[in-house]
């Protein structure tokens, strides 16, 4: 749950509470008042769910990464086992992106926090089924939906790695237009001073 969440409903609750029993406000005077403050809460707390970087979390991804490409030596299976190629090469570069401490990360933490321990949780699962030798019909069609689930990841986290390059392109471009602007202004000053 996000943090700002929590801050507005208990701000809303709090004021709710206290028009209602201590000044004796009518109720529906009440929800509009609290329902009020709720949205505005979560605008004003929208900062207390900024991410910044952090390097702890940065081991913890390369650690989860390490633990999602050991699978490649427990799984035969070849689609399986480049999925998991594919999945641990874009997540250690954007790892090496969040490295150099980009400002917006709160995207990519959320998204690393929620795929990489369910990516562990699924090819736990097809381990465990593969290991068993008389397989029902039921568990290969497990097996199947894992595998699209990894298609899936995949995706998942190429789209962040396009999102954070086309990010840093963005940036770069910034920065050149900036330079252009400075370096246009310099050079009106040198005119000016040649002038005079």
């Amino acid at each position: 749950m996000k943090v700002r969440y929590l801050y507005a409903a208990i701000l809303s609750a709090v004021l709710f509470l206290i028009l209602l029993f201590a000044l004796d406000f009518p109720i529906w005077l009440c929800i509009i008042l609290a329902l009020v403050t709720y949205v505005g809460g979560i605008f004003f707390f929208k900062e207390k769910d900024v991410r910044k970087y952090d390097p702890n979390i940065i081991m913890h991804y390369c650690y989860l990464i390490s633990k999602v490409n050991n699978y490649k030596r427990l799984i035969d299976d070849e689609k399986v086992d480049e999925n998991i190629e594919d999945i641990t090469k874009k997540a250690e570069k954007i790892v090496v992106m969040l490295e150099q401490k980009p400002d917006k990360v709160t995207q990519i933490y959320d998204s690393f926090d929620y795929y990489l321990p369910f990516t562990i949780k699924i090819l736990d699962q097809y381990v465990r089924l593969d290991n068993e030798e008389n397989k029902k019909d039921e568990e290969k069609k497990f097996m199947k939906e894992i595998n699209k689930t990894l298609d899936y990841i995949e995706a998942e986290v190429d789209k962040l790695l396009e999102n954070m390059n086309y990010t840093k392109m963005l940036d770069i471009n910034s920065s050149i237009e900036m330079f252009k602007k400075q370096a246009d202004k310099l050079e009106e000053k040198i005119d000016r001073k040649e002038e005079e």
